[in-house]
């Protein structure tokens, strides 16, 4: 005989809409100057409603919504700082040229 436990799950399914918070997570390959980089975030935000967090730098562009439910977590206006101001380094040692290399690359040249 199977118990009829359709109170406990819509109890928790409401703590769980209660508690979640989606976060929309962006990553890109360009690394644009932190104005346009906040404009960027902001538009997004606005236009979509979601917590947005937009990672610039990253080997591929992906988005991504991720479900953050009830753990502690760094506030996302600290997150987007910490990139802006990585964003803002960048653009005072922007005078060197930057290459990237694979990990094989780097790899082979430690072997040398």
């Amino acid at each position: 005989m199977a118990k009829d436990n359709s109170a406990t799950k819509l109890a928790a399914n409401q703590l769980l809409l209660e508690k979640y918070e989606p976060i929309l997570v962006i990553k890109i390959m360009r690394i644009p100057p932190v104005e346009e980089l906040q404009a960027f975030t902001k538009k997004i935000q606005t236009d979509f409603g979601y917590n947005t967090l937009v990672l610039p730098g990253e080997l591929d562009t992906s988005v991504e919504i991720l479900s953050v439910c009830d753990v502690e977590v760094t506030d996302l206006e600290k997150l987007q700082k910490m990139v802006y101001d990585n964003i803002k380094l960048l653009e005072e040692d922007g005078t060197e040229e930057v290459t990237f290399k694979t990990a094989k690359e780097i790899g082979d040249e430690k072997k040398d």
